[in-house]
């Protein structure tokens, strides 16, 4: 299987008969029933047989366990009420890189206002109309963007005005976690979408809520994401942005029951009102071709590939698009839906791959990082991207209450700016997404 930026088997334990087996490294599986709901008497019997169930998502009928028995997947889908079994995964969420600005972090008394906003965020100016969209609307607490990812610093001076609370989906999570970063990525992507101190967000007075999925090593469970996603619907989150995923091989048993996991979220979302958008990844994958064979982490991987989430339905894939309106040369594309200011290294590009000094760093998206690590750096990817849209659905939700959430998403799509061949394309979809526009 080929992840986006990691993708590494976890281990797990169990044993489901008085026989001896031969004990293994504890290993967590994933189990998916057969139904949206969790069969409480498989249930029991998982645990009489020796696994210890670490996470339960009843809403799309999944649990994450543990244990040592080598034949436990086998075991396990004996059960007619269990769909498939497979061992967990980890990912890592999608940016090309992270630098910290040493200059603003060393001397914060030399600032005052937006000034971070006004030198460096070229991607917030494109998608708000250098700020023209906060005249008709700069969001609102009661609109709530759900950021799934890394978690966020809560704490931030930029974000604590916006913040409105944390919860943590990993094991061992105490409550002090889910208002804390595992790294930066979730910060970054909080501040795109609701930073409102030294730098904006697209939505500077829109509320946000941090739903933490990596642990303290940064690692990224798949039950702990579907966890996230469904309690997010559940706590009434207007849109959630997911800048993370992984890519599924319908020809591959894991992948398919990954897919079939985040479809059962989706749909529990949609049901629920809740707007996902998703960055599509930074592999420069044409996603359109679904039969791909391609060289990548060691391995050699063929067959119908989809991402996990953003080829779902009801998730608005985004792709990366540059300070030139260009697609970024990492962006995956086939698949998008809208782009959003992600970043590069300028129009030097590809030239300055070999050479370093041809780089412009500040054609990459600027935002917030958790105060401990400097409180502001630049990033790029297609993670940088979709809390763009994420929080330009926000807007107009604010702006247009009524709308439902297809009408939402309609909106932006034909109020986004055409970008690369005219009308709806393969690398831009329907175009870069515009705040100020869709407001109007």
């Amino acid at each position: 299987m080929k992840k986006w930026m990691s993708g590494l088997a976890l281990a797990g334990l169990l044993a489901f008969s008085g026989q001896a087996v031969s004990a293994e490294e504890p290993k967590e599986y994933i189990v998916v029933f057969s139904s949206n709901s969790i069969n409480e008497q498989s249930l029991t019997q998982l645990e009489e047989s020796g696994a210890e169930v670490l996470q339960e998502v009843p809403q799309v009928g999944v649990v994450s366990v543990q244990s040592s028995d080598p034949g436990f997947i086998e075991k396990a889908k004996q059960d007619s009420n269990i769909q498939e079994v497979v061992e967990d995964i980890e990912i890592s969420p999608l940016e090309v890189q992270m630098e910290v600005d040493l200059r603003a972090a060393a001397s914060p008394a030399l600032y005052s206002g937006a000034d971070l906003h006004d030198k460096y965020q070229w991607d917030i100016k494109r998608v708000t109309n250098s700020g023209k969209a906060w005249e008709k609307n700069a969001g609102s607490h009661n609109v709530l963007v759900a950021v799934i990812d890394s978690g966020v610093d809560a704490f931030h001076p930029d974000l604590k005005e916006n913040f409105l609370y944390g919860k943590a989906f990993f094991n061992g999570a105490t409550e002090a976690d889910a208002l804390r970063d595992s790294g930066t990525h979730g910060t970054h992507v909080a501040g795109s979408i609701a930073a409102n101190g030294r730098v904006l967000g697209v939505g500077p007075e829109l509320g946000i809520a941090s739903y933490r999925v990596s642990d303290h090593n940064g690692r990224m469970s798949w039950t702990a994401i579907l966890a996230a996603v469904t309690t997010a619907a559940d706590d009434g989150a207007d849109v959630a942005n997911l800048s993370l995923g992984t890519y599924s091989l319908m020809n591959d048993a894991q992948d398919r029951a990954l897919h079939l996991s985040a479809s059962r979220a989706v749909r529990h979302a949609q049901s629920k009102g809740m707007i996902i958008v998703g960055a599509n990844g930074n592999d420069g994958i044409d996603l359109g071709k679904k039969m791909l064979t391609r060289q990548g982490e060691g391995a050699q991987w063929t067959g119908p590939l989809f991402d996990t989430f953003t080829d779902i339905p009801w998730v608005i894939s985004v792709s990366s698009s540059t300070n030139r309106d260009t697609l970024a040369y990492y962006s995956n594309y086939g698949n998008s839906e809208l782009a959003a200011p992600g970043g590069d290294y300028g129009e030097n590009w590809p030239n300055a791959a070999g050479d370093t000094s041809l780089r412009e760093n500040e054609a990459r998206a600027y935002s917030t990082i958790p105060v401990s690590r400097g409180s502001y750096g630049w990033a790029m990817g297609t993670s940088m991207a979709s809390p763009k849209v994420a929080a330009a659905a926000a807007l107009v939700i604010a702006e247009y209450p009524d709308l439902k959430p297809a009408q939402v998403i309609t909106r932006l799509q034909q109020t986004a700016d055409d970008a690369g061949i005219t009308g709806h394309d393969h690398y831009f979809g329907h175009g870069i997404v515009n705040a100020d526009r869709a407001l109007q």
